[in-house]
């Protein structure tokens, strides 16, 4: 089990039982105001129509629940099942005592606001996560709206829910997936999790398969210097037969705020640097990669 659903387990118990709607803010604080925001691993979050929310969150409480370590109770709160009380408390022991300090801590000056007050106070202090709340009419921090550019972005290293945030505080009203095979092993990265993400969020999703790079390519990799050969020759040899598929791209990018998305970190040692230069100069645009 992860160290951040342990943390679900200990805020249960140490709140008997919450609805979705504190269970999330809660986690949110703990994000923002302990020191397990610097944790690895632990949630990151998005605004939403609720305020902050973390779609991993929301899947783990199903993992948790299909384990039969939680469930839904009275009202649609959430509690942790009495009679794997033994079973939790053993994934719990397994935490550092600090972990543990830092959720009693954020429990008690917490616990006594309703929801109401819990997520007022949310809002006031952290107005970005108020930004598309239904709740208050989306009268927080707004984004900041970019100047329209050919926009990149890797996935590599993030959450999500990271990578959404990062997105919408650029504006970007279109994420298009430049993977020749849209799937991953990291949650939400997925071509049908994604695209389902992105719709909840209100981002456009495009997937466009043949500006990537087939794997059929990329079998005979082994360092350095063959991806480096694989890249340039999808530069040169690959893109060059993808003029329609790039003007396809350029026109868009010139309507509305886009972002190319592929795997890396590293722009360099990813195809959408060679993409991005190609639609830059087909649309005028220049290029900008986010981190």
């Amino acid at each position: 089990m992860l160290v951040r659903q342990r943390m679900i387990l200990v805020l249960l118990r140490e709140a008997r039982s919450l609805s979705p709607t504190m269970l999330v803010k809660l986690a949110f604080l703990l994000r923002h105001e302990t020191e397990l925001g610097e944790e690895a691993g632990f949630y990151d979050f998005v605004p939403y129509r609720y305020g902050p929310v973390s779609f991993t969150l929301y899947r783990d409480l199903d993992h948790l629940q299909v384990s039969g370590l939680v469930e839904r109770v009275r009202n649609y709160r959430i509690a942790a099942r009495r009679r794997l009380a033994d079973e939790a408390e053993r994934h719990i022991a397994q935490l550092p005592p600090a972990a543990l300090e830092a959720v009693k801590i954020v429990v008690r000056k917490y616990r006594k606001m309703t929801q109401s007050e819990l997520v007022d106070d949310v809002y006031a202090r952290y107005p970005w996560y108020a930004s598309r709340s239904e709740l208050r009419h989306g009268r927080g921090k707004k984004p900041r709206i970019s100047r329209k550019a050919v926009l990149t972005v890797g996935y590599e290293g993030k959450s999500v829910d990271a990578f959404f945030d990062g997105l919408l505080r650029e504006g970007v009203e279109v994420l298009v997936d430049v993977r020749a095979n849209p799937v991953s092993r990291k949650y939400g990265f997925s071509k049908k999790s994604l695209s389902a993400i992105a719709e909840k969020l209100g981002m456009a999703y495009r997937h466009l398969p043949h500006l990537g790079i087939p794997s059929s390519a990329r079998v005979h990799l082994s360092d350095d210097a063959s991806y480096r050969r694989l890249l340039k020759r999808y530069e040169t040899r690959m893109l060059p037969r993808l003029e329609q598929e790039v003007e396809e791209v350029a026109t868009l990018m010139k309507r509305h705020l886009s972002a190319l998305m592929c795997v890396e970190e590293d722009v360099q040692c990813c195809h959408r640097s060679r993409l991005a230069d190609a639609v830059a100069c087909t649309s005028g645009l220049k290029v900008r990669h986010l981190p």
